[in-house]
């Protein structure tokens, strides 16, 4: 009786775990497709002793800092896009001279900085520049400016102004074409 009582379980057991015949292909598995995290948003605010501060660097070089009063941030898989409030935006040039710009607004948007709403920005060298919009390439590390651009700037003791629609420039505004 014990051995026919262990005879059916042995063959219940194998009922309920069948082996497949051999050579037989291995059933389907559906593995799930990647979807990516969802997006993250992020807002911050800052004070004027503390402001919220961002930095790139290429290397061990700071490229430039961002200063604001507040930032929003959202990232999806693989993009981030970060707005901010009244920026001050410091660009550093590889031999050290800076450029120092507000706006109203910035964002910095993967490999580039853009302020918008009305630029007024000053070289460590003296040099001054207002536009509508700045863009600054991280890659490249020059600028572009859009809209009613004029650098000013003292030349042989006389002050020099160039004006135009739009530029491109070094950080330090000394290789500079402007249309």
């Amino acid at each position: 009786m014990k051995r026919a009582l262990l005879l059916l379980a042995l063959i219940g057991a194998a009922g309920c775990n069948p082996q497949p015949p051999k050579n037989a292909p291995a059933p389907a598995t559906s593995s799930p497709t990647p979807t990516g995290a969802p997006p993250i948003d992020i807002t911050g605010k800052g004070t004027s002793a503390n402001p919220v501060r961002i930095s790139a660097q290429n290397g061990n070089r700071r490229v430039y800092q961002v200063r604001a009063n507040s930032y929003h941030s959202h990232s999806a898989q693989n993009a981030a896009n970060a707005n901010f409030a009244q920026p001050t935006v410091t660009f550093y040039a590889k031999d050290g001279t800076t450029m120092t710009a507000t706006s109203p607004t910035a964002s910095v948007q993967g490999k580039y900085v853009v302020l918008s709403g009305g630029v007024h920005a000053k070289t460590s060298g003296g040099l001054t520049l207002t536009c509508d919009k700045l863009t600054y390439s991280q890659s490249s590390e020059t600028i572009a400016g859009d809209g009613n651009v004029r650098i000013t700037g003292m030349q042989g003791g006389q002050r020099q102004m160039l004006t135009g629609n739009h530029f491109t420039s070094d950080v330090k505004l000394t290789n500079m074409v402007i249309q």
